[in-house]
């Protein structure tokens, strides 16, 4: 099994940021993940903000809550909760770029009152106990080697009755990650090193206190923003081929980010893996 260090997994969004700023609508939805369609979602800014929009329903976030956005990409869901709600949000992201070009949007957006971004790790963050309402991770979650380490942390810096909101891909039963190769093309081109299944987490995140609160399963939901990936991909393919003959400049994640394009696909297709959103609850 491939070890994805946290600088990798910086490098990653870093090498190819260029991919999402080109076929992910970058600049309008500010964010990097899956959309999810619900009835009436037309398009992918859409879908993306949906995301959002249905994570912090599930969530019950209020304007007097405080937040952190663990893995904030491009600050995209704190300027969300910021401008839709009202509320507080730190956002951090391994990556120092993503840190800048966070704060400019933020700036863009009119929020800098409310939002503010850092590079920092969340499984380790310099934060006191007892800080947030909150802890929110869109597709960030499983980029931790050891779930039980963002767990962990994420206890320690939430108040007693704290929530963390999580959106993200999970497997979908409990079958050994590093003997899928399918799975290993699709989530190692996205620096990832293990992905667990929702009931594993679940369970993981009871040793912590935490309790099921709410869960979503919209796997369905996500299907168009699968295959706009895959189309991308394709296209990607040939770009990437073009280089590595010719040019030979391109960043490892660059050369390979095509390769998690098709195989998310066909992943999907054999059903080894669901999107699913997640309230889980401190109670201890």
């Amino acid at each position: 099994m491939k070890i994805f260090t946290p600088q990798d997994v910086a490098n990653y969004y870093d090498q190819t940021e260029v991919h999402y700023r080109r076929f992910w609508k970058f600049e309008e939805a500010l964010g990097l993940h899956y959309g999810i369609w619900s009835a009436g979602i037309k398009n992918l800014k859409d879908a993306v903000l949906n995301t959002n929009k249905l994570l912090a329903n599930l969530g019950e976030i209020k304007s007097t809550d405080v937040g952190l956005d663990a893995g904030c990409g491009v600050g995209g869901s704190s300027i969300y909760l910021a401008k839709n709600i009202g509320c507080k949000v730190t956002g951090i992201t391994l990556s120092d770029k993503q840190a800048a070009t966070a704060t400019e949007f933020a700036e863009k957006h009119g929020v800098t009152q409310l939002v503010s971004f850092k590079a920092m790790n969340y499984t380790s963050t310099s934060f006191a106990d007892n800080t947030f309402d909150f802890v929110w991770a869109i597709e960030s979650m499983q980029t931790a080697i050891d779930k039980s380490d963002f767990l962990k942390e994420a206890k320690r810096v939430l108040k007693p009755g704290g929530k963390i909101l999580i959106a993200d891909c999970f497997k979908s039963y409990n079958y050994t990650f590093a003997k899928n190769k399918l799975m290993q093309l699709m989530f190692n081109g996205w620096a990832v090193t293990d992905v667990v299944s929702a009931e594993e987490l679940i369970n993981e995140a009871n040793h912590f206190g935490f309790v099921l609160h709410k869960e979503l399963d919209v796997t369905k939901e996500v299907y168009p923003s699968v295959l706009r990936f895959f189309y991308a991909a394709v296209i990607g393919m040939f770009g990437t081929f073009f280089y590595n003959v010719f040019v030979k400049k391109a960043s490892y994640f660059s050369r390979v980010h095509y390769k998690t394009g098709l195989s998310q696909f066909v992943a999907h297709k054999k059903k080894l893996w669901t999107y699913n959103l997640l309230v889980l609850k401190c109670e201890k």
